[in-house]
């Protein structure tokens, strides 16, 4: 447990890399190979059979690994010796064929992909439920108007839902990356000392399909040792997701803010220990902190692709260290999101509020359409560019100053029909009717990701 990054995220975070599920792994890894052997008549049975013995009975400690890789430079290596003194002692008959034809690298690639892959079973969890929260949110609020802000600055009018519909669109396509990248990214390594799978010979595709199997992982048929492109394609998605993330969070956390005030989190009492009225975006504050660190994650990884030659010094190992630290980070500004979402508390009178308070400014380009033809466009944009700063000054609407500009130009008729004209596009119910139709075009789009059932293997 870690007390100051524990908090930020959810209870399991990051269980997926932990030391005794690594050490787990590779076991599985070293069994399973010899199993994967005496499948195609490589290894004699009882050896395979021995060296499983070895893998769930040898007295493994983290303590241990950790001290034998230190000196040696080689994590497989220090899982390999103690089972190997096993096996000198219980049953000689499997010490020849344990870890035979592969390298240490092979053991440590193999297991961190069973690893990714119970951390992307639970990151596409969490991204279901986001996206699920999201859709819920924009089918309620499809027609809720509120500002579309640019640059900061109120632009036109939105929907709340169109803007969830977007996010839940963002989340979607990464569900439907992950799904389509991990089949190539979570594989067996087994190329042996230099990746030509030299020891195994003609039998290497056939020992390597039979440990896919044994493992629920799959076979690309090639060493990926310094070839790491599939592998990092996998990493980058689950940075761009965590992209997508922060822009929602960073979104969600503005709207937050009490001058805003056009969502809050669920009720949890106070959150601050000074001021007893703060009621802080507690899983929003956690969602920020968790996507910090993701792009610095990104680039570190793929700085650890200029691998030397057909084994990397210093490169890979990095990227063994710091790769279940991108999932963790991304696992938990998700799973922030899902519970911000899940709950979330929409005020869509304070969004009408807002649009109001600015007394027609953000209709100015329909006002400019509305007028242009009884006054032309050209004089019409001009009048709204003089108008819209004395509407906010004198706290009076744009339709009116502008109906009052164009009066002395237009007969009584024409004047009433450019009013009944300003009226309507300056309605947020007609302004929200854009948004509205975008949001369910979102919502109606086939959905062809397989959700959370995704890369099982099994």
């Amino acid at each position: 447990m870690s007390l100051v990054k524990d908090y930020l995220g959810p209870a399991d975070s990051g269980q997926w890399f932990a030391d005794a599920r690594w050490l787990d792994a590779l076991l599985r890894f070293e069994s399973a190979l010899a199993q994967a052997q005496a499948d195609c008549g490589l290894v004699p049975r009882p050896a395979a059979e021995a060296i499983a013995r070895a893998c769930a009975q040898a007295p493994l400690t983290c303590e241990g690994v950790v001290k034998q890789a230190r000196a040696s430079g080689a994590l497989g290596l220090a899982v390999v010796r103690p089972l190997q003194q096993w096996l000198q002692a219980h049953a000689p008959e499997g010490l020849p064929w344990l870890h035979w034809g592969a390298t240490t690298q092979d053991a440590v690639d193999t297991a961190q992909a069973l690893l990714t892959q119970q951390a992307l079973q639970a990151l596409l969890a969490e991204l279901d439920a986001l996206q699920s929260a999201l859709q819920a949110l924009a089918r309620t609020h499809a027609a809720t108007p509120m500002l579309a802000r640019s640059l900061l600055q109120p632009a036109q009018i939105t929907s709340f839902g169109f803007k969830c519909a977007q996010s839940a669109a963002a989340v979607g396509r990464s569900i439907e990356q992950f799904e389509r990248l991990a089949t190539a990214a979570l594989c067996v390594q087994l190329g042996g000392a230099v990746g030509n799978g030299a020891v195994l010979g003609s039998h290497r595709a056939e020992v390597e399909q039979a440990l896919a199997r044994r493992l629920g992982l799959s076979a690309c048929g090639r060493s990926w040792h310094t070839q790491r492109d599939d592998w990092m394609r996998l990493a980058m998605e689950a940075a761009v997701c965590g992209g997508s993330l922060a822009k929602l969070a960073r979104d969600w956390s503005l709207m937050a803010q009490y001058e805003v005030g056009e969502i809050a989190e669920a009720p949890r009492g106070s959150t601050s220990s000074a001021m007893p009225h703060k009621r802080n975006p507690v899983h929003l504050m956690q969602a920020v902190a968790q996507a910090q660190a993701i792009p610095q994650l990104a680039a570190l990884l793929l700085g650890c692709m200029a691998q030397a030659h057909e084994r990397a010094l210093g490169e890979w190992q990095a990227e063994v260290a710091h790769w279940p630290d991108l999932w963790r980070h991304v696992h938990g500004a998700a799973a922030a999101l899902r519970q911000a979402a899940q709950s979330l508390q929409v005020l869509p009178q304070r969004m009408l509020g807002h649009v109001r308070g600015l007394h027609g400014l953000v209709f100015s380009e329909a006002c400019v359409h509305a007028m242009a033809p009884w006054t032309g466009k050209p004089e019409a944009l001009a009048a709204v560019e003089l108008l819209a700063p004395q509407a906010l000054e004198q706290g009076r609407e744009l339709r009116l100053l502008l109906a009052e500009w164009a009066a002395p130009r237009l007969d009584a008729a024409a004047l009433q029909a450019l009013q009944d004209a300003l009226a309507r596009a300056c309605d947020p119910a007609r302004a929200v009717q854009a948004s509205h139709d975008a949001c369910l075009a979102l919502l109606a789009a086939p959905q062809t990701h397989a959700h959370a059932n995704a890369h099982s293997h099994a």
